[in-house]
């Protein structure tokens, strides 16, 4: 295997990691924004601004899941 053919491979291997770890901080930073959606909810915040960003946010996760069509909900 020649250097190039290694580089290719070890950059395609570090684009798949890098990839698995953006889903992973997107995944995170939704968890935590739908927390304090469901905190501000739980604390009385019924407005409807809150319950549609709690909507989006779920469809979101839905979408991450394998579900896109959830995002057209």
């Amino acid at each position: 295997m020649t250097r190039e053919e290694r580089l290719a491979e070890f950059e395609a291997e570090h684009a798949e990691w890098e990839a698995e770890l953006l889903r992973l901080m997107e995944w995170k930073a939704i968890e935590k924004t739908l927390a304090g959606l469901y905190r501000a909810r739980y604390a009385g915040d019924m407005t409807v601004l809150t319950a549609q960003r709690i909507d989006r946010f779920e469809r979101l996760q839905q979408a991450l899941l394998g579900s896109p069509a959830a995002l057209a909900g």
